[in-house]
């Protein structure tokens, strides 16, 4: 190990343990662990460039768009230390990691790189051109691209799967095996790193959805329509816990890693983060209350990760990060770098929260120019660059140009060939012949005139060189269409014994639109429709539904290729909180007669909250009568009623009205008469 870089170690630990001074045994250790690593990467490499060295397990790798080029960001001195080009890339582009290499995911291709040497491969072909979500651990890195159903392991046993449907959001557990949701089968699979197949050992009740967490080395599943957590593993699903006072639905937000023991849970509509203990079916003890229960900061949080001991989360509204400790309560906000006027960025294009090996979180602005590092504690540092010189790859990353070829020189055939001599007295070179001198004679005398010299004929034009034609272009491959992503802007309102559906339709990536799949989740088979509006009728009252929508296409081979899912809830209105309310209403004046008809008056009924043009039955009461009257009475298309109904004269006494709904009896407020 050089001096230099056992000075720049040293250094580096000196400022992040802020003192000058080595505290602990452990430090000391510590630095002679570094110590021999590096000896042993300055053997095993020798002869290679160094600066690949730099490219350190721990960090995070991030692609700048702006100069084309990854670098390694550390996070515990807060700087880029290292970097490679991979020019030519978008911004959106992502870089992810194993012991040996790095791994650029960009849309349609996937680049790889050595990290001692600083080898680039060609890119390969990715099976989608989506932006995949990218997973790192224990010597492996993923690209699951949830919309294409492909999952793409990097590393010593790569692998690709295709063909599995749409996918929920993965997650990876501490030893590499890879966790994965198949929305339309409703079964849960797992892929470990040396596996060459999914294996599906748990399913779903149809319908059902939800996401996958890791708490420690476990894995759960939160099943947000039937509102219970369950752990999942290879032998299957085990026993659901229900969390009591804890409300779900398909909008909630579950945080793909626990926070000391307890999954994160944000309910959007409610803006409350939930931290759930799973004690019970993980035997992972939290460190604190089991569930915490906080109102969330305003914003609008669309990416939400942990360290395993804190939360950070990216608003998207302010363009800002948010901290919180592993109890719920804010730590820290710092805004999220903008993007310079390089930056091209695309319409999804968003900033990037990632987490890393280290126990820290990082924010990569969109384009790649900076980044933020949340450490250990929730703080969050000062914008990072990610620039400095980089290092030309070894190999070409991108296609070299063909040259053309050359074209021989026009030869003048009036000018014979000139022979040189090898100054290095070469044989093989024949030697220029040297003519002896001509003997010069006197000139003759002659009584002929002089004759007139003609000139040397014209040497010919040379020829203008033929413009070589440059190589025609292979045609582009053509797109391969993947199953289109998931409806945009879903909406469901509830009605009288209805839910009507609206959406916008998504990107079709590739494919032909054919229709729309509208499923309600546990009580129908899917309906099919062209439009992006579906009202759902004959639905009981009162009841909450859960709608999915699904984009159907047909791909370039012709196959019926089935979307992403959107989902949504709803609840009807009809008999949801059937409303009476009364008042003394018009003076009477009807046939039949009234004991004191100066004090014979309607009761004014208003009633809402019922079925459209239904009959219910009515019945008017007084405290001194009893019931006086009964009648039923129709609602009009809004499941409303406003008469004037019921007369009654009993002064002095409370009146009410009562009316049959579902079988159950629903009274008004009382009035004094």
């Amino acid at each position: 190990m050089q001096l230099n870089q056992l000075k720049a170690i040293i250094r580096r630990r000196k400022e992040a343990d802020g003192s000058t001074q080595w505290r602990s045994r452990a430090t000391l250790a510590a630095v002679v662990a570094i110590c021999v690593t590096a000896t042993t990467l300055a053997v095993t490499t020798a002869g290679a460039d160094s600066s690949g060295q730099k490219f350190l397990q721990s960090g995070h790798l991030i692609y700048n768009s702006t100069i084309g080029a990854v670098f390694h960001i550390d996070g515990g001195s807060k700087h880029a230390d290292g970097s490679v080009a991979v020019p030519g890339l978008t911004p959106g582009t992502q870089a992810v990691q194993t012991d040996t290499q790095g791994y650029v995911l960009a849309r349609g291709t996937i680049t790889a790189f050595e990290k001692s040497t600083l080898l680039v491969e060609g890119p390969q072909a990715a099976p989608s051109d989506e932006v995949p979500v990218g997973l790192t651990a224990s010597g492996v890195a993923y690209a699951v691209y949830r919309a294409a159903g492909s999952i793409v392991r990097l590393g010593p046993t790569s692998l690709v799967l295709k063909d599995n449907g749409a996918l929920g959001r993965p997650v990876v557990t501490p030893d590499g095996t890879l966790w994965v949701h198949r929305l339309l089968s409703s079964e849960l699979c797992l892929l470990p790193s040396t596996a060459g197949r999914l294996s599906c050992p748990a399913e779903l009740q149809r319908g059902n959805v939800g996401s996958l967490a890791v708490v420690g080395d476990r894995v759960v599943f939160v099943d947000t329509t039937a509102g219970q957590l369950r752990m999942v593993s290879s032998s299957g699903l085990g026993r659901p816990l229900t969390v009591p006072g804890l409300t779900l639905s398909p909008q909630s937000i579950i945080v793909p890693n626990d926070v000391d023991g307890r999954i994160a849970i944000v309910d959007p509509d409610k803006s409350k983060l939930h931290l759930v203990d799973t004690a019970a079916i993980t035997g992972a003890a939290t460190t604190g209350t089991a569930t915490v229960e906080r109102p969330m900061p305003p914003g609008k949080f669309t990416q939400i990760e942990s360290s395993g001991h804190t939360l950070a989360m990216v608003d998207e509204a302010g363009q800002k990060l948010v901290t919180l400790d592993a109890d719920g309560k804010q730590k820290d906000s710092k805004p999220i770098p903008a993007p310079s006027d390089q930056v091209k960025p695309g319409p999804n294009d968003r900033p990037l929260l990632v987490r890393g090996a280290d126990q820290r979180l990082y924010v990569d602005s969109v384009g790649g120019e900076q980044a933020l590092v949340v450490d250990r504690d929730g703080s969050v540092s000062k914008p990072v660059p990610a620039s400095g010189p980089t290092k030309t790859p070894t190999a070409p990353v991108t296609t070299p140009t063909v040259t053309p070829p050359s074209t021989p020189p026009v030869v003048d055939p009036s000018i014979p060939p000139r022979r040189t001599i090898d100054p290095g007295g070469d044989k093989t070179v024949p030697p220029r012949r040297v003519e002896p001198p001509r003997r010069t004679e006197p000139p003759r005398r002659t009584t002929e005139p002089p004759r007139t010299q003609q000139p040397p004929p014209p040497k010919p034009k040379p020829q203008p060189k033929p413009t070589p034609k440059p190589p025609t272009p292979k045609p582009p491959p053509p797109l391969v269409a993947t199953p289109a992503a998931a409806p945009v802007s879903l909406r469901a309102t509830g009605g009288n014994g209805k839910v009507t559906l609206t959406w916008k339709r998504p990107s079709l990536n590739g494919g032909t639109f054919l229709s729309y799949s509208v499923f309600r989740v546990n009580d129908s088979e899917p309906d099919t429709t062209s439009s992006a509006r579906y009202t759902s009728t004959g639905l009981a009252d009162g009841k909450r539904y859960t709608f999915q929508v699904r984009t159907v296409t047909r791909g370039s081979n012709g196959n019926t290729l089935i979307g992403a899912a959107a989902t949504v809830s709803a609840t009807t209105l009809g008999g949801v909180n059937p409303d009476i309310t009364i008042s003394k209403g018009t003076k009477y004046n009807g046939a039949n007669p009234c004991d004191n008809a100066s004090r014979c008056y309607n009761i004014h009924i208003v009633a809402t909250g019922l079925k459209p043009n239904t009959s219910y039955s009515f019945s008017g009461y007084t405290s001194g009568y009893g019931r006086l009257h009964t009648d039923n009475v129709t609602t009009n298309s809004s499941g409303r009623i406003n008469i004037q109904k019921f007369y009654n004269d009993d002064d002095g006494s409370q009146v009410w009205v009562t009316a049959i709904v579902n079988g159950k009896t629903i009274k008004s407020n009382e009035v004094t008469w």
